[in-house]
């Protein structure tokens, strides 16, 4: 196996175990059940929330559906799981020539989640912003990072295609 594979698989190893520990898991909660069925969480590009001094507060997750060619992403709570506070997850589609910018936003005071919010990107790349809030601390954050998806095609014939 070549490392990039080895690496993969640890981080997936990783978050399986993670959401598997989790509050939100231990409800019934993953990124595929919020997300829907043929939905499959895409570990690359899994993104913790945290504040400044590092603490965790939850992780987003984009999914990609392969049959209907929509990304959806979750912000999983991991800290006052359970307790309502401010949780949000925006879905950005970065624009073209012909075709503004577009943000899928959902926020508000969730227990255990925020989202599932869903785009059909039709080949454009995607980037996703988890935030949290907690009773006497700061705002966390997962930060935009890059563009990622570009590119990403509907299946076709149950392949995926990249163009």
């Amino acid at each position: 196996m070549t490392g990039s594979v080895i690496a993969r698989l640890a981080t997936a190893a990783v978050l399986t175990t993670a959401l598997a520990a989790s509050p939100a898991a231990a409800a019934g909660y993953t990124p595929e059940r919020v997300c829907g069925s043929g939905f499959h969480v895409l570990s690359e590009h899994t993104r913790s929330v945290t504040d400044h001094t590092n603490t965790f507060y939850g992780q987003v997750f984009l999914l990609y559906n392969g049959l209907t060619g929509e990304h959806c992403a979750v912000n999983m709570k991991r800290y006052d799981v359970g307790t309502l506070t401010r949780t949000s997850v925006t879905l950005r589609v970065r624009a073209d020539l012909f075709v503004p910018q577009r943000d899928e936003p959902d926020e508000g005071a969730f227990r255990y989640y925020a989202g599932p919010v869903y785009v059909k990107a039709h080949g454009r790349c995607v980037a996703m912003n988890g935030t949290a809030d907690a009773p006497g601390a700061a705002d966390a954050s997962s930060g935009w990072g890059r563009w990622v998806e570009c590119g990403r095609k509907q299946a076709l014939g149950g392949g995926i295609r990249r163009s």
